[in-house]
């Protein structure tokens, strides 16, 4: 969706903005709901579909991302994790337990943290368009997929009445 949908999108009312982040990257929401429900393991299991993404998104659309920014992005999304879940003493055991706000601070805390990794994989420095572009792109993503899934939850919650 990002990259057939989003990315053209861009291209065509924001022209003038670096081709190597989106306005809307929904990947990032399922970094932070993987990672927020599963754990490291959750990092484990992206791997390979960060891996596909990035490799679709430098042959297939000809952008300069670095090898490295697919496992820098889910790291940071581990350490945001980390870092909610320690500062707001969630230690829950239970695997259904769901927190819009720890979602919605873990998802601003990695965004940041990933623009400013991707900022420097991608130029060795600090650029702040680099880092403010991947910082909202990736906070919309997150807003948008869990504005889905909120429509989705309650889309399937009327359905069930009917069934």
């Amino acid at each position: 969706m990002t990259s057939g949908l989003v990315m053209p999108l861009q291209k065509i009312f924001a022209p003038q903005l670096p081709i190597v982040f989106s306005l809307l990257f929904l990947p990032h929401g399922i970094r932070v709901l993987a990672v927020y429900f599963l754990g490291w393991r959750g990092v484990l299991y992206l791997i390979p579909s960060s891996y596909l993404m990035w490799a679709i998104s430098v042959y297939g659309s000809s952008i300069d991302l670095a090898i490295l920014g697919p496992l820098a992005s889910l790291s940071v999304v581990y350490i945001a994790v980390r870092m909610v879940k320690t500062f707001t003493e969630s230690r829950s055991t239970d695997a259904f337990r769901f927190s819009w706000k720890e979602c919605l601070a873990i998802a601003a805390i990695a965004s940041v943290f990933n623009g400013i990794v991707l900022s420097i994989l991608h130029g060795s420095s600090f650029n702040w368009i680099l880092i403010i572009g991947y910082s909202s792109g990736d906070m919309a993503g997150q807003i948008v997929l869990l504005l889905l899934l909120i429509a989705f939850m309650k889309i399937s919650r009327k359905l069930s009445k009917f069934i």
